[in-house]
C-alpha cells in the first residue's frame, strides 16, 4: 500500500517525518486517489497517543486538506477539463442529496465525491463556502476519531488500546465504504429514474 510505504520512508526522520508523511497522504487523497487517510492518521497517532500529538496531527491534516483541494481547484479553474468529463461531473453532482456546497460536508460522512477541488471548480460552487465545509467536516471527523482513540489509551493498557484503535480504524473504513455504497445506490437509482 502506498500510504504504508510513505510512512515507512518518512518514519526514519522521527516525528517531523511522520508529519510530512501524513501531509503527503492527505494531499494525495485530496488530489489524486482515495487513500483512506483516517487510517493513517490513527496509525501515526498511535506512535504517541497524547493530546498535543493528536492536535498537531489534526492541524497537519487540515492544512493538507486545504492545500490539496485548493490546488486542484486552481488547476481545474485555470486549465479546465475535457468537456465530456465536466458534463459527467455535473451530471453526477446533480444526482447528489445536496446539489451545492453542502454536499462537501455530507461527503465526510458518506464519501461519494472524490476530487472535491475539481467538483468545486466545475460546478462553480463558492470556493470559500466549499473550503469551509471541507475543513469543518474534516476537523470534526478527525477530532472525534483521535479523541476516541485517545480515550482508549487512557482507560486501557497500551496493547489493548492499540487493538481498540485498530478496531476503530476498521470500523471507520467499513462504515465509510458502507455509507458510500448506500449513497451511490441511491444516486444511481435516482439517475435511472430520470
Amino acid at each position: 500500500m502506498l500510504g504504508d510505504a510513505i510512512i515507512a520512508f518518512f518514519s526514519n526522520f522521527g516525528y517531523i517525518g511522520m508529519l510530512v508523511a501524513l501531509f503527503c497522504i492527505f494531499i494525495m487523497d485530496s488530489m489524486f486517489f482515495p487513500m483512506v487517510p483516517e487510517f493513517f492518521l490513527l496509525v501515526i497517532y498511535s506512535t504517541n497517543p497524547s493530546f498535543e500529538w493528536g492536535a498537531v496531527l489534526i492541524l497537519i491534516a487540515a492544512i493538507a486538506i486545504f492545500s490539496g483541494n485548493t490546488l486542484l481547484y486552481i488547476i481545474v479553474k485555470k486549465f479546465g477539463l475535457p468537456h465530456f468529463i465536466q458534463k459527467l461531473m455535473k451530471k453526477y453532482s446533480g444526482m447528489m442529496i445536496a446539489q451545492d456546497e453542502k454536499m462537501l460536508l455530507i461527503n465526510r460522512i458518506a464519501p461519494v465525491l472524490p476530487y472535491t477541488g475539481a467538483f468545486i471548480a466545475v460546478n462553480n460552487w463558492s470556493y470559500k463556502k466549499s473550503i469551509a465545509y471541507i475543513l469543518a467536516g474534516g476537523i470534526a471527523k478527525f477530532s472525534f476519531l483521535v479523541m476516541l482513540s485517545g480515550f482508549f489509551y487512557t482507560i486501557f493498557e497500551k496493547g489493548i488500546a492499540q487493538r481498540a484503535t485498530f478496531c476503530l480504524i476498521i470500523i471507520t473504513i467499513v462504515l465509510g465504504i458502507f455509507l458510500s455504497y448506500i449513497r451511490k445506490r441511491k444516486i444511481y437509482g435516482k439517475g435511472i429514474e430520470r
